[in-house]
């Protein structure tokens, strides 16, 4: 059986063919469009069309950036505003015909690493997806903790500095704005006046010290973020992904500074990524699809 599984973010929309087994059978993605027209959800059902004309597609799967129900309403979305309100299944099911479950982009990074990665054997364990901003999934007790109305997890919008004479300039201070790497490079190109990827900044910053500060910066909020997540679930793991969690030095990095915050956070807690780094959040998609009753 196919599946047509998407991870929705605030940049790009990627999707894939899958099967039953978790297997890839071809992936392709296509930039975010801009918001408050209604365009994401047009998008989502043209391509779902267009599979279903190659494919024996069996259902849809997603993985969405917001707080969701348990009946599948969307009333809060960090990045893609145009699904916001809506019961996205209901209108999936309506365009295409085909069923469609969706969940929080961490909760389902979340669900692929319990299901089949790198949090298989661990009961409380943390995730933190870095790219447009910093999301959470949580698992207490080998359950998916939710929240009040999904909400749990919303690690980006914590604060981590603030000044009561500065109230204005609060939303810079966020744990997305300071520790994603989304911000990161936009701080990069703000002050070298570039257009850079993520890899080209750490290459400008191999000789470049203004930008290896931005840098350190980043890896030290990345650091504060983790530490306070550790001090208010005790997980045993930490899991990290995003595309950054590729880089061989990121967890010495954030240790490196945990272990400036508190030498003793580090036998507390093991920091590790994501198993399936990028191709998480579909691989726990389809595992919550398969897992539920139409």
């Amino acid at each position: 059986m196919y599946y047509i599984v998407f991870d929705i973010g605030g940049t790009s929309i990627k999707y894939s063919i899958m099967t039953n087994d978790s297997e890839f059978i071809e992936s392709d993605s296509i930039e975010t469009p801009q918001q408050g027209e209604g365009k994401t959800q047009k998008i989502l059902v043209d391509i779902i069309n267009d599979y279903k004309t190659k494919y024996d597609i069996k259902g849809v799967a997603m993985s969405v950036p917001g707080g969701i129900d348990d009946d599948g309403y969307i009333h809060f979305m960090g990045q893609v505003k145009d699904l916001q309100c809506m019961y996205l299944n209901k209108y999936i099911k309506e365009h295409t015909g085909l069923n469609c479950i969706y969940d929080n982009d961490v909760n389902c990074v979340a669900m692929a690493e319990k299901y089949k990665g790198n949090a298989v054997d661990n009961k409380n364990f943390v995730c933190i997806t870095i790219g447009t901003g910093i999301g959470g999934g949580i698992f207490i007790n080998n359950q998916l903790y939710r929240g009040y109305r999904g909400m749990a997890g919303e690690f980006g919008i914590n604060i981590l500095e603030h000044r009561l004479s500065r109230l204005e300039d609060i939303s810079m201070k966020t744990f997305s704005r300071l520790g994603s790497t989304y911000n990161l490079i936009d701080r990069v190109n703000k002050l070298k006046n570039s257009n850079l990827d993520g890899i080209q900044v750490f290459e400008l910053a191999k000789e470049d010290k203004d930008v290896q500060e931005l840098i350190e910066d980043f890896y030290f909020s990345l650091a504060v973020g983790v530490y306070n997540i550790v001090y208010n679930f005790a997980p045993e793991k930490i899991l990290l992904g995003g595309g950054v969690s590729s880089r061989e030095d990121l967890i010495e990095n954030i240790n490196r500074y945990l272990n400036l915050l508190n030498p003793e956070i580090l036998d507390m807690v093991t920091i590790s990524t994501c198993k399936f780094q990028n191709d998480s959040g579909k691989i726990g998609a389809l595992y919550k699809y398969l897992n539920t009753n139409f």
